[in-house]
C-alpha cells in the first residue's frame, strides 16, 4: 500500500525491441514509434540526470514471445547497474516463470511486472508474492474495460476492477494501470479507468499508464489518487518536457 514514505513517482519509460528504445501505438507491434535516440542506458540518463527517481522499462520482445532473451536482458543489467541509489526501475515483459522473476530480480531491478501470469497463474502469483513482497506487481492492461495478455493480443474477458480485487486478494501491492486505445496517442490517460480500479482497491498503489503526456496529465493522474504515471511516446517525441512533468509530481 501506499505510504507517507511512498512519494508520487513519475516513471519515464523505455520499450526495448532488439536492444533499442521504442515506442508502440496502441500496443500494435506494426506501429513501430522511434528516433535516433534509440540507445536505452543514453535515455535513462537523460532521465536520472534531469531528476527522475524511476524508470519504467518493457521487454517487447519477451511480451511477445514469452521469452526473455539477448540482447535486451543485457541492457536491463546495464539499467539496473547505472541507475542513481534510491530510484526505482520497474521491468515487466513475457515473465511468465516464476525463473524469469528470479533472474530479473537477481539483476538489480527492484519491482517486476507480472501480466499474462498474474491472471493464468494465481497461485503461482501468490507464491511469488510471499516470497519478493513488494518487488511484485501486476500489469493490467484494458481495452474496451477488459484485460488483455499475450502482450495485449488476446481478451481475457475479465474487467479490469474484477481481476485488480482478485491480485490484491492475492498480496499484491502495486498494480499498474494501462490504458491501451490511449497508449502512445499523446490523448491523455483514461482517468474513468483509472477511478474504477482506485474505487475497486483502495489504498493499494496504482500507476497510471497509457496516453500520459502534459503536467496536467500527470496531476490529474495523482489528483486521482494515483501512486505515479508512466510517460514513454510523450518523452521519445522531446525529452526537453522532462523537466515539466517532473515538476508536475510534486
Amino acid at each position: 500500500m501506499t505510504t507517507s514514505a511512498d512519494p508520487f513517482r513519475l516513471y519515464p519509460a523505455i520499450d526495448l525491441i532488439d536492444g533499442r528504445a521504442v515506442r508502440l501505438l496502441h500496443g500494435q507491434f506494426d506501429q513501430l514509434l522511434t528516433n535516433e535516440l534509440d540507445d536505452a542506458c543514453v535515455r535513462a540518463s537523460m532521465g536520472w540526470e534531469a531528476g527522475a527517481t524511476a524508470l519504467h522499462v518493457i521487454d517487447l520482445d519477451a511480451a511477445r514471445t514469452g521469452l526473455p532473451a539477448e540482447p535486451n536482458r543485457s541492457v536491463i543489467a546495464a539499467l539496473a547497474a547505472g541507475k542513481p541509489a534510491g530510484a526505482v526501475l520497474q521491468v515487466g515483459g513475457g515473465l511468465r516463470s516464476a525463473a524469469a522473476v528470479d533472474a530479473l530480480l537477481d539483476l538489480g531491478v527492484d519491482r517486476v511486472l507480472i501480466g499474462t501470469m498474474a491472471l493464468r497463474s494465481p497461485d503461482e502469483l501468490e507464491r511469488l508474492v510471499t516470497r519478493h513482497g513488494r518487488a511484485i506487481a501486476v500489469a493490467l492492461d484494458s481495452r474496451d474495460g477488459t484485460v488483455r495478455v499475450d502482450g495485449w493480443v488476446e481478451d481475457a474477458g475479465v474487467a479490469v476492477e474484477i481481476a485488480a480485487s482478485a491480485v490484491v486478494e492475492l498480496g499484491v501491492e502495486t498494480l499498474l494501470i494501462t490504458g491501451i486505445d490511449r497508449d502512445g496517442t499523446l490523448g491523455g490517460p483514461d482517468l474513468q479507468l483509472l477511478e474504477r480500479v482506485l474505487a475497486a482497491v483502495p489504498g493499494v498503489a496504482v500507476i497510471a499508464a497509457g496516453g500520459v503526456t502534459t503536467p496536467a496529465d500527470v496531476r490529474d493522474a495523482r489528483a486521482l489518487g494515483c501512486a505515479g504515471a508512466v510517460v514513454g511516446r510523450a518523452l521519445l517525441d522531446d525529452p526537453s518536457r522532462m523537466a515539466a512533468l517532473l515538476q508536475a509530481q510534486a
